[in-house]
């Protein structure tokens, strides 16, 4: 795993339960675990899609 890899997989993992959520509509402390790494992953990765819940 090369080093840009294995800081995404930890940023991915990491839990931010403060303020808003740039993904989603949803304040972050209402995000579950997979809430929370599907908007931390997708946010790291710049992805365009949208909310989980949909």
């Amino acid at each position: 795993m090369s080093t840009s890899e294995s800081l995404t997989a930890d940023l991915a993992d990491t839990p931010d339960t403060t303020g808003s959520c740039d993904v989603c509509p949803h304040p972050r402390d209402e995000h579950d675990p997979l809430g929370v790494r599907y908007c931390n992953a997708t946010a790291v990765s710049a992805l365009p899609r949208g909310c989980i819940c949909r």
